[in-house]
């Protein structure tokens, strides 16, 4: 028997109200076909917190209303990929970089995660982001990375192994 493959490939508007439908459907779709649902709660997570940086982060201007899903993968293992535009005169890439870094200085995600809470904790004031990607490593399991694609675009992400 070939394993089992699956993809997910959508071109999804721009806009909040997304955040919840595509979270919702992702992980409608892996409760349907796995019966871990710990490991479908985690999918759909990881696709809704990196869903919601590409609107909040994306730059939708001129034809870019817009970005890019890709859910694919076999059993025991999900690449989770969101692309969108970003805005060439403030790409955000190192910043982006800085805070996946940042994940890595801690011996594992559980420790950043909890580093992350007590930073909001003792500033919320100043807060700075990236609360969700932290949280895709520890709850989601995911080792996560970030490409500079051309015509102005970023690719973020998110392999997960269960």
């Amino acid at each position: 028997m070939m394993p089992f493959l699956f993809s997910i490939d959508l071109a999804v508007p721009s806009h909040w109200r997304n955040v919840e439908l595509v979270r919702t459907s992702v992980q409608n779709c892996f409760v349907a076909v796995f019966a871990d649902v710990e490991g479908c709660n985690a999918i759909a997570m990881v696709t809704g917190e990196l869903v919601e940086n590409a609107i909040k982060y994306g730059h939708w201007t001129g034809d870019a209303k817009s970005f890019r899903l890709q859910v694919k993968g076999h059993v025991g293992s999900v690449t989770v990929e969101v692309e969108n535009p970003i805005d060439p005169a403030n790409p955000r890439t190192d910043e982006l970089r800085g805070c996946l870094g940042s994940i890595e200085v801690f011996p594992n995600a559980e420790a950043a995660y909890q580093a992350k809470l007590l930073e909001i904790a003792g500033r919320p004031s100043t807060f700075s982001g990236g609360l969700g990607l932290v949280r895709c490593a520890y709850e989601g399991n995911s080792k996560l990375r970030v490409e500079a694609i051309e015509n102005h675009a970023i690719r973020v992400i998110a392999e997960m192994t269960f």
